[in-house]
């Protein structure tokens, strides 16, 4: 078996070697395309029988175990980063909004009010550049809107459209977009308060597989030497964790479609 282990190492490093062209992106620093899911499937496929030939089964099938439970939890932290980025995004978008009021009613020009901003808040840099250059600033506050939580941008670019074809004054107009843009971020903080409770149960959903070989160690059982060098043992650890993942991923899906549509 050792020998076959050997094999299919030699043959990976033969196979999946990088490339000259990848090492010389890495020394250069040039970026490098990731993978696509194609490829890490079929990696994974064939991977996945080759481990079981080479190692005895039930550390196998826990090592595969494990590989699943770093990969859900990496995807996890990148969602809740990416969380935490829209909400900070969005509560720039609604501090520019505040502040382009209180600029337009001290009486500054729009024009003006978009270039003293935008030092401030780079969301604003695009549609301070138009109006400098006597440019499209609806289109460009549109624009800036289409980003990851920052709606509140498009809404003042849409209310600025609205005064340029109307005559109306602008400050009026932003004043209701203000009013929303408050009504909207209460109606967040309630369900992302709402929501704080289920992805505490997700926490403990994740831990229930460890607190449960814990307690069968506490009771005397020994499960890790099952665990451990059993097939049967390792199954259901796989199975139990692959519940709990899947009840973790679920969980998250649910709460973030509850914020996404707040």
């Amino acid at each position: 078996m050792s020998g076959l282990s050997a094999v299919l190492v030699a043959l990976a490093v033969l196979v999946w070697r990088p490339p000259s062209s990848w090492v010389l992106a890495r020394v250069r620093g040039v970026a490098v395309p990731r993978p696509g899911r194609r490829v890490l499937v079929a990696t994974v496929a064939g991977a996945l029988p080759l481990s079981l030939l080479s190692l005895p089964a039930a550390p196998a099938i826990l090592v595969w175990t494990g590989a699943g439970v770093v990969v859900a939890a990496a995807r996890r932290v990148v969602r809740a980063r990416e969380r935490r980025r829209r909400t900070a995004v969005r509560e720039e978008a609604d501090g520019v909004v505040d502040a382009l009021v209180a600029e337009l009613r001290s009486g500054a020009p729009p024009a003006v009010a978009l270039e003293r901003l935008a030092v401030e808040s780079g969301l604003l840099a695009p549609a301070a550049v138009a109006a400098a250059a006597g440019g499209d600033v609806p289109s460009a506050l549109v624009a800036a809107g289409s980003g990851s939580g920052a709606a509140p941008l498009a809404d003042v670019g849409r209310a600025w459209a609205v005064s340029d074809a109307c005559g109306a004054p602008l400050v009026r107009v932003l004043e209701q977009v203000r009013e929303a843009a408050r009504e909207d971020r209460e109606l967040r903080r309630e369900v992302a308060s709402g929501v704080a409770p289920a992805r505490a149960t997700a926490s403990l959903v994740a831990a229930m597989p460890p607190l449960g070989l814990a307690l069968g160690t506490g009771l005397g059982v020994d499960p890790l030497s099952v665990v451990l060098t059993t097939v049967p043992g390792a199954l259901c650890v796989a199975a139990g964790v692959a519940c709990a993942v899947a009840g973790v991923l679920w969980i998250d899906l649910i709460a973030d479609r509850a914020e996404a549509g707040a």
